[in-house]
Formats: C-alpha cells, sequence, structure tokens
C-alpha cells in the first residue's frame, strides 16, 4: 500500500485572527509613518497587534522583519522579561493595539487560540532568522 501525500483541513495557527480580540483587550494607538513604537533595549512593559499599517523591525540601520496587519510584535519581552532585541518603526501609518503584561498572562493563561497564535509567531520568527542565517 502506498500513502501518498494527506491534506489537512486543519486551520494553520498563524490564519488566526487577533485583531477584533486585542482591540477589545486593550488600548489603541496610532504610529505615524517613520514613528518608533519601541528600541532595543528598552524594557519591554506590553505588547502589540498591528490592526493596519507596516512596521520594519531594526537592528541598527538593517530591516531584519516587515510586520503587517494581524501580526504580534513585542511579545518576545512578555514571554522572557529581557529588553527589546530591536526596534520598531513604522514604515507607513499604523494603528497597533496595546496588550499591557498582565492582559498578556490573562490571554494565555484564559485564551487558547492566543497562546496559539503567540506560538506560531514565534516559530514563523525563530524559521526566518534560520533562513536568514
Amino acid at each position: 500500500m502506498t500513502v501518498g501525500h494527506v491534506s489537512s483541513t486543519r486551520r494553520k495557527r498563524t490564519d488566526i485572527d487577533m485583531r477584533t480580540f486585542a482591540k477589545n483587550a486593550g488600548a489603541s494607538i496610532k504610529v505615524p509613518p517613520g514613528g518608533v513604537i519601541f528600541s532595543k533595549g528598552e524594557a519591554g512593559d506590553c505588547m502589540y497587534i498591528v490592526q493596519s499599517g507596516v512596521i520594519d523591525m531594526m537592528i541598527g540601520d538593517k530591516v531584519v522583519e516587515t510586520i503587517g496587519a494581524n501580526e504580534a510584535l513585542g511579545f518576545m519581552s512578555m514571554v522572557d522579561d529581557n529588553p527589546r532585541s530591536s526596534t520598531a518603526t513604522a514604515r507607513e501609518a499604523c494603528e497597533l493595539s496595546l496588550i499591557d503584561a498582565r492582559t498578556f498572562r490573562f490571554m494565555v493563561d484564559e485564551v487558547p487560540n492566543f497562546a496559539a497564535y503567540i506560538m506560531g509567531a514565534m516559530a514563523k520568527r525563530i524559521r526566518g532568522m534560520g533562513k536568514a542565517m
């Protein structure tokens, strides 16, 4: 018996749209083009979900990742309590939902899709770093 490719109808974790939930969970901020959301080395006391716009994640003058709608940024500091590892700069006007540390912990504990969403974002980031090497 030969087994071929088996397709899955299971939804990808990266397909989870957290924008509505995040918008209701915390404050929204607007950032103009060129605005700095956070800088490398700063303490990370919150994370963000991009509602709209594009953000460049930079180390020095190099763009290491570009983030758009329904993507998360700043979550690494929520996970490990270390300072920001990059600088986030708005490439275009952005609207972001701010999620503070208390809300982050609640969402990880009580919202299964959020935990899967964060794990998916971390996996994407790690795989991207591996491809860049």
